[in-house]
Formats: structure tokens, sequence, C-alpha cells
């Protein structure tokens, strides 16, 4: 059992189970997050993303905003259980905040930005794995493009933190260089212990931690392994230790992706989270630097 409050960056849970990947509801269900298993915790702050496929999804505006609706119709059903939250202010209970994976939602739109935030969204990534209006994919070549520069400074004034998530160098650098509020990284890794290019080099991750913000250590198995489809407490271990070696203590973050890839993990669920605590303790995390990795540094920037 952890005692400490939690907050995790990035689930994919809404988009799970109404595309039916597992099967229950909100409160219990086969996939990885569920109320049952948030509620043994002393107080679990989820980042609900609302996903979409650029490629996949023709109208990703109307997508996008189908998920919404499916999320309110969650939190109304468990209102006695969950609350949405903008803020993670509260460390005792559950509460859910709402992100977006994939800001191509907005087709071309600045204004959509003003109805997402109205929504009560607080961070977007520029993209996913596809090129989009924004940049491009971590697999891809080029910088941020015009419109990703409009974006970036208008989510900036309205106060949603800019996810460079699956975004390539190129982009995150570009990001990095002009941002006045601190960028986040909701689920990526350490490039140095596992070569992807989904995760992060130690100057993007350095770079991150300069603008104040925090990398969200995913349990994504091909991202903690290379060509693994198996998640272990000891790889994440060593992504975390380096992750402070390189960006410091306030760097430090959860982003499970929890309900967004396949395979298997040792922490298989919330439940088992004081798994990963105890490892960490073990290898020498004070109790401090594990507050503020649970939870205290995400607060920080959502609260910014």
């Amino acid at each position: 059992m952890v005692d400490t409050p939690v907050i995790d960056l990035h689930i994919d849970t809404i988009y799970a189970l109404a595309n039916r990947f597992s099967s229950g509801d909100l409160c219990s269900n086969t996939g990885h997050v569920d109320l049952q298993r948030m509620k043994t915790l002393q107080g679990m702050t989820s980042c609900f993303a609302l996903f979409v496929d650029g490629k996949e999804t023709p109208e990703r505006w109307n997508a996008v905003n189908e998920l919404y609706r499916c999320f309110l119709k969650r939190m109304d059903e468990n209102g006695e259980t969950i609350t949405h939250v903008r803020t993670a202010e509260n460390p005792v209970g559950c509460h859910a905040i709402l992100s977006i994976e994939e800001g191509g939602v907005l087709e071309g739109d600045l204004g959509r930005l003003e109805v997402l935030r109205s929504w009560g969204v607080r961070l977007m990534t520029i993209g996913w794995n596809w090129e989009n209006e924004l940049g491009f994919p971590h697999n891809r070549k080029g910088g941020l493009k015009p419109f990703g520069h409009q974006v970036v400074k208008r989510m900036e004034e309205l106060k949603i933190l800019v996810d460079v998530s699956h975004l390539n160098d190129e982009g995150i650098d570009d990001i990095t260089t002009v941002a006045r509020r601190p960028v986040v990284t909701s689920h990526s890794n350490c490039r140095s212990v596992c070569d992807h290019s989904r995760n992060l080099s130690d100057e993007l991750i350095a770079k991150i931690a300069e603008t104040g913000g925090v990398v969200g250590l995913t349990f994504c198995p091909p991202f903690v392994t290379r060509h693994s489809t198996h998640t272990s407490v000891e790889a994440l271990v060593a992504h975390a230790r380096h992750l402070y070696k390189v960006g410091g203590s306030e760097v430090l973050a959860l982003g499970t992706d929890y309900d967004g890839f396949t395979g298997t993990c040792e922490v298989r669920g919330y439940q088992d989270l004081h798994i990963l605590h105890a490892a960490l303790g073990k290898a020498g995390f004070s109790s401090s630097l594990l507050e503020g990795f649970w939870y205290r540094n995400a607060r920080r920037v959502l609260g910014a």
C-alpha cells in the first residue's frame, strides 16, 4: 500500500471502454484502470486522454466530441466515486483530469482550443504517430509547422500544458526553445536506457526540465525495453534513475499509458504501484524524492 497520493499523467481508459477493448465499465473492467483499483490508493488523480487516431479517423473533431460525451457519461454514472477536476489540489479520493492525445483534432481551427479549455482539458499532445497540421511524429524528420507554433502559443495563453509525447526531436526542440510555461511529456522514457524514437534523448530531458516541465515514466513495454512485450519493475527503475540523473528531482512524474498498450507489465494496475514504489526506495530514492515523483511535481505543473 502506497501512503502518498498519486497523479498519473496519461491513461487511455475512456478510449478503451468506448471501443470495447476491455469488457466492463469504469467501475470495474478487464483493462488496467477502473475505480475499484483507483480506490485502493489514498488519493488517485488520473489524466484521462481523449485519443483520436489522426490517420484512421476522417472527422477528427467529431471523434473527440464523441469521446468527450463518453467521458461525461462515465463521470455522471460514477459521480459518488470520482470527480472531474481541472487541477490536482485534493490529495484524497478519485479524480479525473481531461487531456487530448492528438492535436490534429483541431483540424486547423485555432479557435477550437477554447472549446477544449471549456471542457477542462489541461494538456494536449501536439500529435500522435502520424504527421498532422502541427508537426511530425517521433519517427519522421521536420520541425514544428507554422500552425503548430500558433497552437503552442495559444495553448500557453489558455494554460493548457503542451505535451510533446510522440513528437519528434526537432519539434520538441522548437517548443522548448520558445516555451514560456512548463513543457511536459506525459508518457515517455529515456532513450539512453531504451533506444526507441518515442523516448527522449538526454538533451531533450534536460531542456524539458529547464522549462519547469516533467516527464511521465511510461509502462509501455517497447519504450521500457526494446522489442519487449513485458515491462519489469527492474527496467522501470533503470529509467527512473536515469531520468533523475539527467533532469533532476523535479522532472520526475508518472505517465503509465495504462489501457493504451498491449503486452504485460509487472505493475499490472494501480493496485500494484506499491511494488514499484518499494523498488525505487531500495534503489536509493528518498521519501521526499518519491513524493515528488508520485504526485508533487505533476501537481505543480497542472496548477501552473
